[in-house]
């Protein structure tokens, strides 16, 4: 069985993204290093799926460009799986009409895809649920399986897109857990800020667009132009 090369880097130089007279990404640029968890955050409307969008081919950008292992790179949605690159949605987007087991085969890369999508199930804790349908399942339990069926490629590049959106705390630490144990890169949109605090490397702050803040968690939370963002002025 062939192994993926290891990944040298994602960046995006200057992107720029246009709807019309809105502006949804203004020149932003990231450089997201292998191994590393960076973190993108920024109140709502800011961009962040936007640039999901970007990398995940769904939305091309008016200008700016990406480099893949250093290439330039267009990419195309179709084209991620085999580039060792997954992600996962805000909803759970899982397919009704089938079981949880073979939700999570439809991310497999190899030939062994039920026995990979058991053990994607098993390191997200819900193996038990492999023969139930989604529909029949708590909110939690089946943002697991969506986690499971990102995992099953085992990508190179994550990304996680609100992966904590409606967990209580329990969850959240659990998936916390999860993330900094992962052994891959990871690119992490979410708004529970102590998630991001506790496992990111670096962090982007988009703020309309804009990216206005670009460090260390701690670097972050001490940044003005990041409580302005997010409180107002008046903070």
């Amino acid at each position: 069985m062939t192994t993926d090369p290891p990944l040298k880097e994602l960046a995006l130089h200057d992107i720029t993204v246009r709807f019309g007279g809105l502006t949804a990404l203004d020149t932003v640029s990231l450089r997201v290093a292998p191994g590393r968890i960076v973190g993108v955050i920024g109140p709502n409307g800011a961009g962040k799926t936007t640039l999901f969008n970007v990398i995940s081919g769904f939305v091309p950008p008016t200008s700016g460009s990406l480099t893949l292992d250093g290439k330039p790179w267009r990419p195309r949605p179709h084209h991620l799986n085999r580039l060792g690159i997954s992600r996962t949605l805000q909803g759970v987007g899982q397919f009704a009409g089938m079981t949880v087991l073979e939700n999570v085969m439809v991310g497999a890369r190899h030939r062994h895809a039920e026995s990979e999508a058991l053990a994607a199930l098993e390191r997200c804790g819900v193996t038990r649920f492999a023969h139930e349908y989604p529909g029949a399942l708590q909110y939690a339990i089946r943002k697991r399986v969506e986690l499971a069926r990102a995992l099953v490629a085992k990508p190179r590049i994550l990304m996680l897109d609100e992966p904590a959106g409606g967990l209580d705390a329990d969850e959240i630490r659990w998936l916390g857990t999860l993330i900094t144990e992962i052994g891959t890169t990871v690119l992490l949109v979410e708004h529970h800020m102590d998630l991001v605090m506790s496992v990111c490397d670096e962090i982007l702050v988009l703020d309309f667009g804009k990216p206005i803040a670009l460090g260390t968690p701690s670097e972050i939370s001490a940044n003005p132009k990041v409580t302005e963002a997010y409180l107002g002025a008046a903070a």
